[in-house]
């Protein structure tokens, strides 16, 4: 049998919701016309409003894990108050701006990890408190309290924190080219609209980002 890619372990209670599959042969590095055309495009059908109203749900978590909102804010409320202050989003590279767009439209938190940097499955589990965690932009590891949800590796190795911070190890790269996607919702968010979401954005990274023939799992 098969391992997972994906497993979702936290308690039912928290209502967390989660899909994930993996890309392969991807070109993280070439800005294609179909990526300009398909990210302008989603530009222009971007509403703050229905972003805003989609997060509402991240925050209550928040609340229940006695995190705050503000101090721990969700990836999108990141991408949207950037949004709000710039007029759009920071290009950091073609399958993180094209993500990066999806979850500010969506409202739903999104993240890529390099397949070649992680073990299989990764779980969206509790932690028990002490694990090492070195997010993006930091010197060193620190470890992380008991009782957040985050996602863990097949060795242990956190790879986000409350879809709050991404690991450093597993971000993508120019040199990236097969990924595992996860597309995450909280006890608000619709399944159709999770698997929606999902699907609208495999879509968009196969045509805009696939090196040569892309294989899909």
């Amino acid at each position: 049998m098969l391992n997972p890619v994906f497993r979702l372990c936290t308690p039912a209670g928290l209502g967390l919701k989660a899909l994930a599959f993996t890309l392969h042969d991807l070109d993280n590095r070439q800005r294609s016309p179909a990526l300009e055309n398909r990210l302008q495009r989603l530009r222009l059908a971007f509403d703050a409003d229905h972003s805003a109203v989609q997060q509402q749900g991240f925050d209550e978590l928040r609340y229940r894990l006695g995190r705050s909102p503000q101090r721990f804010p969700v990836s999108p409320r990141t991408l949207l108050e950037q949004f709000r202050r710039n007029g759009g989003l920071r290009a950091i590279s073609p399958l993180v701006d094209l993500y990066n767009q999806w979850s500010l439209n969506s409202g739903l938190s999104i993240g890529a990890h390099d397949l070649e940097r992680i073990e299989l499955p990764v779980d969206l589990a509790i932690s028990q408190g002490g694990e090492p965690f070195q997010d993006l932009g930091s010197n060193a590891p620190s470890p992380l309290p008991a009782g957040e949800y985050a996602y863990f590796d097949g060795q242990g190795r956190v790879l986000c924190r409350i879809d709050y911070r991404q690991a450093a190890f597993s971000a993508v790269s120019g040199a990236t080219r097969n990924v595992l996607l996860i597309v995450q919702g909280h006890s608000a968010t619709a399944a159709a609209y999770l698997q929606q979401v999902a699907e609208a954005l495999k879509a968009d990274l196969l045509h805009c980002c696939a090196s040569g023939v892309s294989r899909v799992a």
